[in-house]
């Protein structure tokens, strides 16, 4: 399965679902970070 998580801001996902980003990597998903900013 592919699982890809929306980010405002790099860190975001981090601090929102990194334990489950973590856990989804161990359980073989391919997770893929998309970062949605403008850098302001």
């Amino acid at each position: 399965m592919k699982i890809v998580v929306f980010a405002p801001h790099p860190d975001d996902e981090i601090f929102g679902c990194g334990g489950s980003i973590l856990k989804w990597m161990d359980e073989g998903y391919d997770v893929h970070i998309v970062y949605v900013t403008d850098n302001c």
